[in-house]
């Protein structure tokens, strides 16, 4: 075995495991990558329901049981953009994003600096609007962001003409969305959070040119076009029954998006060859499963922000939250040179034994914990199912010598993600295997522990969070501390009496997840913006910088959520 893929040689596994990882081939992951590298999978398009044509016929050919739903989505196309100066200079790069305004607005061009480096992604998704006016009428700002998602409704509010982004690769802007609406569609009380912004892209070369224009005062005229409508996409869910303990209604949900921009090969046409492989297998070993496994492929992940797998959790909410108990997030596996899981993976701490074994018993190879953030299709935070993502990384001194900037996905390929140059040569065969040998492994055990999340472990991550929080700031969070002490003793108490998975650990993950990721109510959405720890006592932080009624106002929201929180911990206890 390839040495790079593998550490020590093979994979450090016996009985049931190895021969479930055993079984993963090449052979059905080559051939879909094969035929979606032949599609465009645009959401809404001939090319995506190809795709799901594609895998419901293999799907009928393993003897899987599977649906295919047709949801109306919100879906926004973005078709093109030109950018102008009055020099009658023309950017060659211009591109528009999901949900950009349409039409045609000229202004001021104005220039923002940005973090130069683009050292992380959180630097290309945020843009600092110090220094602006607060009234920006009759300009266009430009600056060095992917998508600056949290700035553009500010950026409206001033009365801004347009956005210009300045991405770091040098031939073309990668392709994304600005809306920070999760799944596209807002619920009627949120729908002025749809960006109401005409926003263009521009590659780094045109970037530095709109820059020198800037400078001397230049003005520029910007076109976008978009079509934002309701569109029926194909939705393809598989379900494994497991049959080693009949008396157990759970299920564990392996999912990735189905659609793509352009060929979209890495994003994601390996992840959908890896959930068909998954899918295959785990049924073949279905007897050794206690838990069903439902297999998910999404549409609507790229031009409705994961409107797929939202409408999938509002429809079969009842189901997610009373019976599913881990989610595995399977996107960009089998990207060429991706050898290492040290930068990529994100698992939330209930899952955190399961993501690290499989890691480990596969491919031989450290890796570390990364928190998930608000993004790739982990539609269930609200709902509290804990997830992982188990992403393999071409490694960082690679990353540098080819000079690539940080992406989103793709394993870390900036030439790939998000771009036209997405295509077959950008993936390995060797590399995908492995990658699917970790996710089936990780799926599996999911299905077959007999406790498959950790609450307690969950538990102790939020106390240190807390306990960094009340460190950090004069605002006293002791008691919530000592009551996730006193939760953590009645847990364990709980689980050393209790036989196999009770549902009483399974709502208690669910609802300590939940205090550590989300905001909102249980069936609602999180917008698609960055979410800190334990979010909503994380505003402690800002209490050093602010003096008078703001302070005094923000320990009052504090008060309350403290109360809050309090409370649901006492509930939690007294559950058990």
């Amino acid at each position: 075995m390839d040495g790079r893929l593998y550490e020590g040689g093979k994979p450090s596994l016996s009985g049931v495991d190895a021969a479930i990882v055993d079984d993963v081939s090449a052979d059905e992951p080559w051939s879909l990558v094969e035929r979606f590298a032949e599609l465009e999978r645009v959401s809404g398009t001939e090319g995506e329901r190809s795709a799901a044509a594609y895998v419901t016929d293999r799907l009928d050919g393993f003897s899987i049981d599977h649906e295919l739903f047709e949801p109306s989505l919100y879906l926004s196309t973005p078709h093109g953009a030109s950018i102008e100066t009055d020099d009658r200079w023309t950017a060659a790069s211009a591109k528009t994003v999901s949900f950009s305004a349409n039409g045609t607005v000229g202004g001021d061009l104005v220039y923002v600096e940005n973090d130069d480096e683009m050292e992380s992604i959180e630097s290309m998704l945020s843009v600092s609007l110090d220094g602006l006016p607060s009234d920006l009428s009759g300009t266009v700002v430009l600056s060095e962001s992917i998508i600056p998602i949290s700035a553009i409704g500010e950026l409206s509010d001033r009365g801004a003409e347009a956005f210009i982004g300045i991405h770091p690769h040098e031939r073309e802007p990668h392709e994304g969305i600005v809306t920070p609406v999760w799944g596209g569609a807002p619920p009627y009380e949120d729908r002025e959070r749809v960006p109401d912004l005409l926003v263009a892209n521009v590659s780094a070369s045109d970037g530095r040119k709109l820059r020198e224009r800037a400078a001397n005062g230049a003005e520029v005229t910007v076109s976008a076009e978009t079509t934002t409508e309701w569109k029926a996409a194909p939705l393809v869910v598989a379900k494994i029954l497991g049959a080693a303990a009949p008396a157990v209604d759970e299920f564990v949900l392996a999912h990735g998006h189905i659609d793509s921009w352009h060929e979209g090969v890495t994003d994601n046409a390996t992840g959908d060859a890896a959930l068909l492989e998954l899918a295959r297998v785990l049924h073949d070993h279905r007897e050794k499963l206690r838990r069903d496994v439902w297999v998910a492929w999404w549409p609507g992940h790229s031009t409705g922000r994961y409107a797929g797998s939202t409408w999938f959790t509002d429809e079969f909410a009842a189901a997610l939250a009373e019976r599913c108990v881990a989610h595995v997030n399977v996107d960009s596996p089998g990207v060429a040179d991706a050898t290492a899981y040290d930068e990529r993976v994100k698992w939330m701490a209930a899952v955190h034994d399961v993501a690290v074994g499989a890691i480990e018993d596969v491919s031989g190879k450290a890796t570390a914990e990364f928190r998930p953030a608000r993004a790739g299709d982990y539609s269930f935070n609200n709902l509290g199912v804990p997830g992982m993502s188990l992403q393999s990384s071409i490694p960082e001194p690679v990353r540098e010598e080819r000079g690539y900037h940080p992406v989103g996905g793709s394993g870390g390929h900036a030439d790939a993600w998000h771009l036209t140059t997405d295509t077959i040569e950008k993936f390995d065969p060797d590399v995908l295997k492995r990658d699917t040998e970790v996710y089936t492994l990780a799926t599996a055990r999911l299905s077959r522990a007999e406790r498959p999340a950790d609450p307690v472990r969950a538990i102790d991550r939020l106390a240190s969070v807390a306990a960094e929080y009340d460190a950090a700031s004069g605002f006293d969070l002791g008691p919530v501390i000592d009551e996730l002490d006193e939760l953590r003793g009645a847990t364990m108490s709980f689980l050393d009496d209790a036989d196999g998975y009770p549902d009483a650990a399974d709502r208690l993950v669910k609802r300590v997840t939940r205090l550590q990721f989300v905001t909102e109510g249980e069936f609602k959405q999180d917008p698609a913006e960055s979410r800190p720890p334990f979010p909503r006592l994380a505003p402690v932080e800002r209490l050093a910088d602010l003096d008078g009624d703001e302070e005094r106002f923000l320990e009052l929201q504090l008060q309350r959520a403290r109360n809050d929180i309090l409370a649901e911990l006492r509930r939690l206890r007294r559950s058990l």
